[in-house]
């Protein structure tokens, strides 16, 4: 089963996902490959792959991803043969990715949960990229309202205005579809 978690740039998929990941022993990290810059805090792998743009277009013309988008100028992708291993080994894999690719994912595979966290506002939004430090914040907000619209599209929507309380819900909804499969 692969689960995606998509939203705003700044509304805490990052953060859900490394807590869902320490509460459960049977969910794995299912990484992105990027041609953006590592953040303070991140380590290669978790949850981003980081290579060049030259890298990256030739992981496109060899048919490596299964999608990828440009978000913000930057290429992300999801690598097609680790999707194929770890879904044939019956793996719950979790993913952060935006609206666009979720939508090819969700087209091309079958058992997907598709989850869109919500900030409480988008002035909380803000704050929450500010408070990472962020300085393209009008680029990352010029998404907002075309993601709002997408999130419609999704099985599940949480708002995240508690951490504790989406983490909790998320994990609930998890539970309940590894239950249903």
């Amino acid at each position: 089963m692969l689960v995606i978690l998509s939203g705003s740039s700044g509304v805490g998929k990052n953060t859900v996902i490394n807590e869902v990941l320490k509460q459960s022993n049977n969910i794995e990290l299912m990484p992105t490959i990027t041609t953006r810059e590592m953040r303070s805090g991140e380590e290669p792998g978790k949850p981003y792959v980081f290579v060049t743009k030259e890298e990256f277009e030739q992981m496109i013309k060899e048919g490596e991803l299964i999608e990828y988008q440009i978000v913000h100028g930057f290429y992300y992708g999801t690598p097609k043969r680790i999707v194929e291993e770890k879904l044939k080994d019956k793996k719950i894999l979790i993913k952060d990715i935006d609206v666009d690719g979720t939508q090819v994912l969700a087209k091309n595979l079958k058992n997907v949960v598709t989850i869109f966290i919500k900030p409480a506002s988008k002035e909380q939004l803000i704050e929450r990229l500010k408070s990472r430090g962020e300085t393209r914040i009008d680029a990352r907000l010029a998404r907002y309202d075309y993601e709002e619209e997408m999130s419609k599209k999704y099985q599940y929507i949480v708002v995240n205005d508690k951490l504790e309380d989406a983490i909790e819900k998320i994990t609930e909804i998890i539970n309940r579809e590894y239950q249903k499969r």
